[in-house]
């Protein structure tokens, strides 16, 4: 049988997380970018979040615009803020101890 860690790291990332830490408590603290459709591209709202049961941990970046032809991550801002939020999630997921519901995949 696989320990949490290992099933973590194998099992598919849902759609939207862009970076993923593994919290002492065996949870996940992501890093998500949360598109949406708008006339010309795509709205990205990018957040973080933790995965621990109860856990109400969120951190918000920002929101931005791209045309469908554009990449976001030719984009300094985003960068930035991607960078900024991975900090976040890294420094929470060194400390938080909420567990992750069983049965439910992080």
């Amino acid at each position: 049988m696989l320990n949490n860690a290992q099933t973590t790291q194998s099992a598919e990332w849902p759609a939207g997380v862009i970076a993923r830490y593994l919290t002492v408590g065996g949870a996940t603290a992501d890093v998500l970018d949360k598109t949406a459709p708008w006339r010309t591209g795509f709205g990205h709202t990018l957040s973080t979040a933790c995965t621990g049961e109860l856990c109400d941990w969120t951190r918000y970046g920002t929101e931005f615009w791209f045309d469908a032809d554009e990449d976001p991550w030719g984009h300094d801002g985003y960068r930035s803020v991607v960078r900024r939020l991975q900090d976040y999630a890294q420094a929470h997921a060194e400390k938080c101890r909420a567990l992750p519901r069983p049965g439910v995949g992080a």
